[in-house]
C-alpha cells in the first residue's frame, strides 16, 4: 500500500480510483440499511439475534466435521465438545429469540457499564498519554450508556440490538463514502 519512501503506492490510488464509484454507492446503502435497521428496531433486532443463532449453529457444524481430522483422542475430544456447544448455543438462541435478545441486552448494558468503568479509571490514573482527556469521556460516555440500557431493561432489549446494528452501518457506510471522496481527491493530485 506504501512505498519505502510513505508515499502511497501507484498500484493502490489506481485500484481506489478505479473502484470509488463502488465505495460511494456500498456506502450509500449501508446507510439506507442502517437507517431502516433504526426505524424498525424490534425487527432488526430479532433479525440480527437470529442471525447471530443460526451463526452459531453452522460454525458448530464445521467444528463437529472438523473434530473428525484429528486423531490425537485430546484433540478430537476438545473439538467435539465446542462444536457441540456452538450448535446447542446457536439452537438455543433460535429457539427464543426475543428472549435471548432480552438476556443478550443485558449482558451489554453490564458490559458498557464495566467498560466505562474501566476506561475512565485508565484515563485518571494514566494522565500522561496523550488522549486521556478523549479516554476518560468515552468512559464516561459507554458508562451512562450502558446504565441508560440496564435502567429500560427488560424493554430496551427489543431495541436495542437493533438500534446498535444500525448506527454501525451507518457509521460503516460514511467512511466508505469518505473513502470514494479521498479517492476522488487522490485522483485530482496525481493525475
Amino acid at each position: 500500500m506504501y512505498t519505502n519512501n510513505g508515499q502511497l503506492d501507484s498500484k493502490f490510488v489506481h485500484q481506489l480510483r478505479e473502484y470509488r464509484g463502488w465505495f460511494m454507492v456500498l456506502g450509500i446503502l449501508l446507510i439506507a440499511l442502517g437507517s431502516l435497521a433504526i426505524m424498525f428496531a424490534y425487527t432488526s433486532t430479532l433479525f440480527s439475534v437470529v442471525y447471530l443463532g443460526a451463526l452459531l449453529v453452522v460454525l458448530g457444524i464445521f467444528e463437529l466435521v472438523h473434530a473428525f481430522s484429528f486423531h490425537p483422542w485430546t484433540r478430537f475430544l476438545l473439538h467435539l465438545l465446542l462444536g457441540l456447544l456452538y450448535v446447542a448455543s446457536g439452537a438455543y438462541i433460535l429457539w427464543n429469540p426475543a428472549l435471548n435478545a432480552l438476556t443478550l441486552t443485558l449482558l451489554l448494558a453490564i458490559f458498557f457499564v464495566i467498560s466505562g468503568i474501566a476506561r475512565f479509571m485508565f484515563a485518571m490514573l494514566h494522565p500522561q498519554i496523550p488522549h486521556h482527556g478523549w479516554l476518560a469521556f468515552n468512559g464516561i460516555v459507554t458508562f451512562v450508556l450502558g446504565i441508560l440500557i440496564w435502567y429500560q431493561w427488560p424493554v430496551s432489549g427489543l431495541w436495542v440490538i437493533g438500534t446498535l446494528v444500525g448506527i454501525d452501518a451507518i457509521f460503516t457506510g460514511w467512511a466508505w463514502i469518505m473513502l470514494a471522496v479521498a479517492a476522488k481527491r487522490l485522483k485530482a493530485h496525481n493525475a
